[in-house]
């Protein structure tokens, strides 16, 4: 019996270091396996994390949660431990071709979670409850780590990180200022905080099964075939899993589509096969990146696979 078990927990370690760390294929993320990763990603910052750190802690969770004194504004994400922009300083997308409006102030909580580190203006260490004990009142943690001379001396997290973030003297690529946020003007990104509403654009039914979807159809007969049946296969990262039960439904919020919708912050997907392997080039070999800038962490997208022969896109949008 204790054999058996062992053997169990060996396949089921295998499985998970795979998908976690170095997965090469759609096949490495079963249905039922965890949608995990975060410590091994980028979005981990404290001093065990990967690509942007800091020496203040060790902990991985409190740069987004609190168990304790938590942002409830806004509907915001459960236990979230950050100061956000408020939804009026952001300009919304507008009027959209499928029909729908999104006003300046109607910015959802899920997509503001996101954009209080992502909106450009607010500092990674803006937290409500910093780490340890203690506790100060909203708004006054900003610039809590040693080192740090508020607002503009980042030298907690290295002596270069000024420029890597805020000129363009290393390139495009080693730039999160310009890459990684997307500032407070959503104008000129995919509408979120938008209605869903099938048969507008394309869209599919809500209550559509993604993994039945026929994302091959139309497109060249080698794709059932490439890139380990990739598109042949349709699973999502849904409530914390790989599922290929899901319903278009699972990846809304409130009935609309958010960041969220699309992305997975504790999922480190390694597995879209035209981003992650190709993204750096180490010494003339294409490998995954396993620390530095040059890691995407297959940016977070929740589709295995990624947005292979757009299959983001045609998972909602029937085109």
């Amino acid at each position: 019996m204790k054999k058996m078990l062992y053997s169990l927990f060996a396949v089921s370690a295998t499985a998970f270091f795979c998908a976690s760390s170095q997965a090469a294929s759609v096949n490495d993320y079963p249905a039922g396996l965890a949608a995990s990763g975060i410590a091994n990603s980028r979005h981990n910052m404290g001093s065990m994390g990967r690509v942007i750190t800091t020496d203040a802690t060790t902990e991985v969770c409190v740069f987004c949660h609190t168990p304790h004194f938590s942002n409830t504004s806004n509907n915001l994400s459960p236990l979230w431990n950050r100061n956000t922009s408020a939804p009026t300083s952001f300009t919304a997308y507008g009027e959209t071709l499928g029909g729908s409006s999104i006003a300046n102030v109607g910015i959802g909580g899920s997509t503001l979670a996101c954009l209080s580190c992502h909106d450009g203006v607010t500092s990674w260490d803006d937290l409500l409850n910093t780490p340890g004990k203690g506790w100060t009142p909203y708004g006054t943690n900003r610039w809590w780590m040693p080192g740090q001379v508020e607002p503009l001396i980042f030298s907690h997290f290295g002596s270069t990180i000024c420029a890597a973030c805020h000129t363009d003297t290393l390139g495009w690529s080693e730039n999160p200022a310009t890459r990684l946020n997307l500032g407070l003007d959503l104008r000129n990104d995919h509408p979120v905080s938008v209605d869903y509403i099938p048969d507008r654009a394309g869209l599919r039914p809500t209550n559509t099964t993604i993994n039945a979807i026929d994302l091959t159809s139309e497109l060249a007969s080698s794709a059932s075939t490439a890139f380990s049946g990739n598109l042949a296969q349709n699973r999502w990262a849904v409530k914390g899993f790989i599922s290929d039960t899901a319903t278009i439904s699972n990846l809304l919020r409130n009935g609309k589509v958010e960041c969220s919708s699309c992305h997975d912050p504790h999922f480190r997907n390694l597995s879209w096969d035209e981003a992650e392997p190709t993204w750096n080039d180490e010494g003339g070999l294409i490998t995954y990146c396993t620390a530095g800038e040059d890691c995407s962490d297959g940016n977070f997208l929740r589709r295995i696979g990624g947005n292979t022969g757009s299959g983001i896109c045609r998972t909602c949008h029937e085109k």
